[in-house]
């Protein structure tokens, strides 16, 4: 008895192997080439009958490179009677690693606050925020204020005050696809139109972040077609007679699916001894790759 191994059922096997690898290919994204941000604790610029400015304190930035995390902090701040402030901590980083995912992320957080004598209040104040290719986001809170906000307000809550308005939690974003995605996120933007305290801005715990690249906001699909089906079909072969029978032919590869696996193989017939070479049976389309044996026997 001689035996044959075929190896037609390792060429299935991968040509299956390279089709499914295909198929489940994920969405190919661009790099983001460049990120920026950072963060301070508050600036202020009023106009009344005697102008008054302060900060930004403390401040940092980060570098088109990224790197950090660069941090600062200031024990207390005092502008006049206008602000006052308890601890301030600033700090912002960015991944140096170019990727699509390569993100920047700036914190402020500010203690004690207090603006107008009183007229806007709160224990403490967070503003936070991050960029990458797939875009912006923020978000602030605002613990123990005297205005009645929550703890986690949402984007561009405003809230009027006698002279003016003060928003929490205030959003600014540019989102331009192909070319950046920014936000600003001030936990606290009192906004003054007159009045006593003149005219102007105070701005509580800034963050800012921005990620830069020739596709952020544009991911670019590199998934393969869906797979087709294999063809089907069995293959046989037989014969009688006193001589020496030939092998029977072996299956045709099936038709390869549409932007999918090829077909499985079909499988090999065989032929029996007899006094003449004996015809091997017909041989369908491929039967699919599971009913293929590893071998085909025949018999001198």
């Amino acid at each position: 008895m001689r035996t044959r191994t075929s190896l037609l059922p390792a060429l299935a096997a991968s040509a299956v192997a390279g089709a499914v690898a295909l198929v489940t290919a994920g969405p190919v994204y661009a790099d983001v080439t460049s990120v920026g941000g950072g963060a301070y604790g508050e600036f202020v610029s009023v106009r009344s009958l005697a102008s008054m400015s302060s900060g930004p304190t403390p401040s940092v930035a980060l570098p088109a490179g990224g790197g950090g995390p660069f941090a600062a902090s200031v024990a207390s701040v005092r502008a006049g009677t206008l602000l006052s402030t308890g601890l301030i901590n600033v700090s912002t980083r960015g991944d140096t690693a170019v990727s699509h995912y390569r993100t920047a992320t700036s914190s402020s957080s500010v203690a004690n606050v207090n603006v107008g004598a009183g007229l806007v209040r709160a224990s403490a104040v967070t503003s936070s925020c991050s960029s990458n290719g797939t875009g912006s986001t923020g978000s602030s809170t605002i613990l123990g204020s005297n205005l009645g906000v929550s703890a986690s307000p949402g984007p561009n809550t405003t809230v009027n005050i006698p002279g003016g308005s003060v928003t929490f939690n205030e959003q600014l974003r540019t989102n331009v696809p192909g070319s950046t995605t920014s936000i600003t996120v001030n936990a606290i933007h009192v906004r003054l139109a007159g009045g006593a305290l003149g005219t102007g801005d105070v701005i509580i715990g800034q963050s800012r972040c921005q990620a830069n690249g020739p596709d952020v906001l544009r991911p670019v699909s590199g998934s393969g077609g869906s797979g087709g089906s294999g063809g089907s079909g069995t293959g046989s072969g037989s014969g009688t007679g006193t001589g020496t029978g030939s092998t029977g032919t072996s299956g045709s590869l099936g038709a390869s699916g549409s932007t999918g696996t090829s077909g499985s193989l079909g499988a090999s017939g065989t032929g029996t001894t007899g006094a003449s070479p004996s015809s091997a049976g017909g041989v369908n389309a491929a039967a699919p790759a599971a009913a293929l044996p590893g071998t085909a026997t025949f018999t001198g």
